[in-house]
């Protein structure tokens, strides 16, 4: 193999060097004030922003995208998948609250101004902390392009070389034919005074000015932002413009001269417009004075007599992005009360101005310090104040799954990782945290309702909620009215204070439980040994607070979950095996019932149907039908009923799919497994012979078996390997877990 071809080092630099200065140009990072205008003229709706505008623009540059589930439909925006960092650390799910948050944004845009705190509420772990992460990582790729462009200004004094009469320049080479000072190079300037407030450089121009600007740019029925419609300078930049003007007699012109335009970016690392405030007792914000400074030594004599100060801290860090009060209740209610009137009047007052703040107010805080909190006196003051937006964990086994999927891929590099883990592990998870359904007779259900929802297991619901799959057995149309009703049992808790969600076991702590599972896995991690990690966790009453819930039934009883999930987990592996022993082929049992609907769509419309085969118009085979439907243990008499409802789910699918193709698997699932059983029923005698010689294989490698019982078995663990992902060491495990939990149980 040929070594890759060493880099010229001096070569590589000059490359750099060049791309650098080139990225810097092209970004326009520094620029006069008059160059600044001509950019906000040609895009007002970029420059025209304050914080809450900005961040709403942020969060739907990244687009977004309608999702559907069995409990509603929803809007999930993109930037919440994280695909500007590689997808790493999204926010799995919560689309609620996405849609909450933006509409909150929305919200402010129209109001003109940011009047509130968004408050994140929550149990421990369900991602509120992750769901301000990504929104302030989004912010900081969105910062970086030509789209999300953030301008702020410095003040610039050219060194003593450069005459200017009238304020204290010394002699020299001189300055009036320069239309700004912003372009000088280092050694020409002797003081530059950054805004540390990152105040907009529009700012700069009279209220009234400003406004007509703005306006003639937007036009009359589009809202300005407060900040730039009756904003003002931070104090520090008031006194220095005021002593600017007032040397130069009331030329703005030569005042603006000193404006240095800057482009600035968002950054979580270097605290620029996104900043996070950690549980603590001291003020987020405060002032020093900086006249002392040796760098403003070299100020014009006009400025000598000024007493400068700027504000600094948290506020200050986090003006024109996003602040985030994480864990707020944790903190003392002293310590953040000046949130009242800073949520109202976007101000803080400091010992020596007042701050007034241009940016999105964030919260995280945990489901039981709010409910405390509500107890408090100063509650009703703060709620005027606060929206509060509750984030609970996921109940949606599918979308759970994902958050532990990540988990296994890393561990999947150095351990092999059987199928199922992260989807037994998400079962279990929010069957933990499911509340029984209100099934009381002021609710409003028919008694046959009731009946169903009174008697669904947690591993029924779970069904219910990521599937849309009611119980097997129940009749065609309290199914089909449950069906519609699972948007409601959805959120029929969710102004509780035990709504659905809020106890239950932490994806934190569940990530830690699978890292310690593999630690202690021998040659590969299966469900096998996440299950007895499972009922290690359960025996720990005194760290989980949950798990001391007094169980109703089998709700939020996490021993009989993990029974479920095994159950479960049983069926799943025996339907893999019967699969690749070749006793069930499921593409084959689907097209089955394909052909079936065929006969059945025909037959409920009393039409003939061609004959694939011959092509001849023939009536739909009676006899076909009836023997598949007995198979489906249809009644005698009812199966015409039966196929009817065949044909509305047909037509359900396709009002709310209608750009999708048919998905008979997908929509027929319960259907194709119950033919699937009746399959292997009539198999089973084959099914408990090559059990039986897969034991032999398993304990002894098969060297008693017959050369072509031998050749089965390996076949079968073979297909296991390819079809369904086993690892030679996985598909041992499992395969020996089944026998000893059904095989042998049963002989």
């Amino acid at each position: 193999m040929t070594p890759p071809e060493r880099p010229d080092p001096a070569a590589f630099l000059d490359q750099t060097v060049d791309s650098t200065r080139s990225r810097f140009e092209a970004r326009a990072t520094l620029l006069g004030f008059a160059d600044y205008l001509d950019r906000v003229a040609a895009e007002p709706a970029v420059h025209l922003r304050d914080a809450a505008r900005y961040v709403r623009d942020a969060i739907g540059w990244f687009g977004s995208e309608p999702v559907e589930r069995p409990y509603g439909r929803f809007t999930r925006y993109r930037i919440f998948d994280a695909a500007f960092d590689d997808g790493r650390d999204p926010v799995i799910g919560q689309e609620v609250v996405q849609e909450a948050v933006v509409g909150l944004l929305t919200d402010f845009v129209r109001a003109g101004r940011v009047n509130r705190l968004v408050l994140l509420n929550g149990p421990n772990g369900s991602a509120k902390s992750s769901f301000v992460a990504c929104v302030m990582r989004g912010l900081e790729h969105y910062s970086d392009q030509p789209e999300g462009a953030l301008y702020t200004f410095n003040w610039v004094f050219p060194s003593a070389k450069f005459g200017k009469g009238g304020i204290g320049f010394g002699g020299g080479r001189q300055a009036d034919d320069l239309e700004t000072y912003a372009h000088l190079r280092e050694g020409d300037i002797d003081a530059r005074i950054r805004c540390e407030t990152r105040d907009h450089p529009l700012l700069l121009l009279p209220r009234a000015a400003r406004r007509a600007f703005m306006r003639g740019l937007v036009g009359e029925d589009v809202p300005l932002p407060d900040s730039l419609a009756e904003g003002e300078l931070s104090p520090k930049a008031r006194q220095i413009f005021d002593a600017l003007l007032k040397a130069y007699q009331g030329d703005l012109a030569e005042v603006l001269k000193h404006v240095q335009v800057e482009r600035f970016y968002i950054s979580r690392r270097y605290r620029e417009a996104a900043v996070t405030v950690d549980p603590q007792m001291r003020v987020d914000a405060g002032v020093r004075q900086i006249t002392a400074d040796r760098s403003l030594g070299s100020l014009p004599p006009s400025l000598h007599n000024l007493t400068l100060f700027e504000p600094v801290g948290d506020l200050v860090d986090a003006n024109r992005g996003v602040l985030e009060y994480n864990d707020l209740l944790k903190r003392n209610i002293e310590a953040f009360k000046y949130l009242l009137s800073t949520c109202e009047t976007g101000a803080v007052r400091l010992e020596t101005m007042v701050l007034h703040l241009d940016a999105v107010l964030l919260g995280t805080c945990n489901a039981g310090r709010l409910t405390a909190f509500k107890q408090s006196p100063d509650f009703a003051s703060f709620k005027a104040r606060i929206e509060l937006v509750t984030m609970p964990y996921l109940v949606d086994y599918r979308l759970e799954r994902e958050i532990y999927a990540g988990v296994l891929d890393e561990l999947g590099r150095d351990l092999p990782v059987g199928p199922h883990v992260a989807e037994a592990l998400a079962l279990w998870a929010v069957m933990c945290r499911f509340e029984a359904p209100l099934v009381d007779e002021d609710d409003g259900y028919p008694e046959d309702i009731r009946k169903v929802l009174g008697g669904m297991s947690p591993l029924d619901k779970a069904r219910l909620y990521a599937e849309g799959r009611v119980p097997d057995g129940t009749p065609r149309d309290v199914a089909n009215t449950i069906v519609g009703l699972i948007p409601a049992l959805y959120r029929e808790r969710s102004k509780s204070e035990l709504y659905e969600g809020r106890r239950g076991p932490s994806p934190r702590a569940l990530k830690g439980l699978l890292l310690s599972a593999a630690r202690g896995a021998k040659s590969c991690l299966t469900t096998v040994g996440l299950l007895d990690a499972l009922a290690g966790l359960v025996e720990e009453t005194a760290v989980y607070p949950w798990l001391a819930i007094e169980p109703e039934g089998p709700w939020h009883h996490p021993k009989k979950a993990i029974d479920l999930v095994r159950a479960w987990y049983l069926d799943k592996v025996e339907d893999e095996l019967h699969q690749a022993m070749g006793l069930v082929d499921e593409t084959a049992t689907t097209e089955l019932f394909r052909r079936y609907i065929d006969h059945a769509v025909h037959a409920v419309r009393g039409e003939k149907r061609i004959n694939p085969v011959t092509g001849r118009a023939e009536d739909p085979d009676v006899q076909f039908m009836q023997n598949l439907e007995k198979r489906l243990r249809v009644e005698v008499g009812e199966g015409r009923d039966f196929r009817e409802g065949v044909v509305h789910r047909i037509a359900a699918w396709r009002m709310e799919h209608p750009d999708d193709a048919l998905d008979y698997g997908r929509i027929f699932e319960a259907h194709i497994n119950r033919l699937n059983e009746s399959f292997y029923e009539e198999k089973r005698k084959q099914s408990t012979r090559i059990r039986r010689d897969l034991l032999s294989h398993l304990v002894d490698d098969g060297t008693r078996l017959e050369p072509e019982a031998l050749a089965r078995v390996k076949q079968t663990v073979h297909a296991l390997e390819r079809d369904f992902g086993y690892d030679r060491s996985c598909a041992v495990e499992v395969i020996g877990f089944l026998f000893r939990q059904r095989v042998g149980a049963a002989e």
